[in-house]
């Protein structure tokens, strides 16, 4: 009867510990922002998620790394580049056809009889 106590506590404390041990992993898992400020940590978690294969797809660290390094590839978003605008023909006229004169109104006359 003791032994199958001792077996029982023993495997108690193996779950408890291990479930602390999934706890603190999980807690420890770098954010967004985490992996944005050290570029060596992305890295790292991108090619841990390379090595996962097709599992990288339901993996949530996986996931946070790939929105970090769209984040990191993308940028801020709009507003963070605005090209000048390019003359692709820098010799060329405005305008192609001459100015014309300004038309004025034409007179009033009645309606043509009919």
């Amino acid at each position: 009867m003791k032994t199958r106590t001792l077996v029982a506590a023993v495997a108690a404390a193996a779950v408890v510990t291990a479930g602390s041990i999934a706890l603190l992993a999980r807690a420890a898992d770098p954010t967004v922002e985490q992996l944005l400020a050290d570029h060596a940590l992305l890295h790292q978690e991108l090619d841990r998620c390379r090595d996962l294969g097709m599992k990288a797809v339901d993996d949530p660290r996986c996931k946070v790394a790939d929105e970090a390094e769209r984040r990191r590839f993308m940028g801020k978003g709009a507003g963070q580049y605005n090209p000048p605008p390019v003359n692709l023909f820098p010799n060329t006229p405005d305008k192609l056809i001459p100015a014309q004169p300004p038309q004025t109104a034409p007179p009033k006359t009645e309606p043509p009889h009919g």
